[in-house]
């Protein structure tokens, strides 16, 4: 025991100096574990803070399991591989898979904490605190679910930061009054997505203006219809039936509308420019949930090349969700993305 508070010293002694180095204010604190990270992962959620100082919103990297990709590659590129080979990978799934499974476990249960959660992607390329991005940074927000207002936000308060202003002090000594006078912040762009075909674009552009106006955020909006005929808004959020022993807490009425619910813009006749019905192609089981991950990605990465971060909507984790499918969205939907952050509000914010 004694060794072990030495390494927790130690370790929130480094932790302290690097949150000092990027310039953040916050308390370090450090958990141990005997090997199941998720223990301790729990631990920091539930117990760190007091009252009403408690953290409301935990960020998370998002997982690597290379056995996932390695079994995705084998399966698309040799169809005619045998079931031994098959069999072979599966086996090799077996650790990243119950990993995969206590990943997901654990998100959902701080959901149901009624916590938000951000679950990010990064690469070299994401600035950090010292950095600067000449002129001006470009965030862009990628808006399925209305999923209460932090996926607006997080953006907003994100693009304040003098790294996404092309002026930031190294030294640490520019006053922060003159800061928000002065800088302009990282350009936004939101691309307002049509979830189903009976939302009317024109309405929805309109409405997520009018909203935007109201809440003071300056943003370049677009409207995206290619995913109006597949099943992103199935996908992405909660079902309606409301399960026994639900957690009773109080959300947001738009919480788990998609944009064109929650605008009133519904009742638009179908367009052409839109991906095929998953339903129309015949196709079953989870690969209509595929066919929306790939369009998605698609589009982000057709209007989002020279973004330096993007930022939309977590899936939703349904009841009896596997991790294989789960996690193969995500990692789909933000594939030769660089910076994502995949954001779940609480629908209490």
């Amino acid at each position: 025991h004694h060794d072990t508070i030495k390494v927790i010293q130690r370790s929130k002694g480094l932790l302290m100096s690097q949150m000092k180095r990027e310039g953040m204010d916050g308390f370090a604190e450090v958990s141990t574990t005997n090997g199941r990270w998720f223990e301790a992962l729990w631990s920091a959620v539930i117990h760190t803070g007091l009252g009403p100082l408690s953290p409301n919103t935990i960020l998370l990297s998002l997982p690597t399991f290379e056995a996932f990709d390695e079994t995705a590659r084998a399966l698309e590129t040799s169809e005619d591989a045998s079931v031994s080979n098959h069999s072979s990978l599966s086996i090799a799934c077996e650790g990243d898979i119950s990993r995969a499974q206590e990943y997901l476990r654990t998100i959902n249960g701080i959901l149901n904490l009624g916590k938000a959660v951000i679950l990010f992607k990064g690469c070299p390329s994401y600035p950090k605190n010292e950095d600067v991005i000449p002129k001006r940074g470009t965030i862009d927000i990628w808006w399925i679910m209305h999923d209460g207002g932090l996926l607006l936000l997080l953006p907003f308060l994100l693009s304040r930061h003098p790294v996404w202003t092309g002026e930031n002090d190294p030294t640490g000594k520019k006053k922060r009054k003159r800061l928000r006078i002065n800088q302009t912040g990282a350009k936004l762009r939101l691309f307002a997505v049509t979830a189903t075909r009976d939302e009317c674009p024109e309405r929805l552009h309109e409405a997520v203006v009018k909203h935007l106006e109201k809440v003071r955020i300056q943003a370049e909006v677009r409207v995206i219809e290619c995913l109006a005929g597949t099943h992103i808004a199935e996908r992405m959020r909660e079902r309606r039936s409301k399960q026994p022993g639900e957690l009773n807490r109080k959300v947001t009425r738009t919480h788990n509308m998609t944009l064109g619910e929650a605008f009133g813009s519904c009742g638009h006749a179908a367009t052409q420019d839109i991906a095929v019905d998953a339903n129309e192609a015949n196709i079953s089981g989870d690969e209509f949930f595929t066919c929306a991950a790939a369009g998605l990605n698609a589009a982000i990465r057709t209007h989002s090349s020279d973004a330096n971060l993007v930022v939309t909507n977590l899936p939703f984790i349904h009841e009896d969700e596997e991790p294989v499918g789960y996690f193969g969205f995500v990692r789909k939907v933000c594939d030769c993305v660089e910076n994502v952050m995949f954001v779940r509000g609480s629908g209490v914010e």
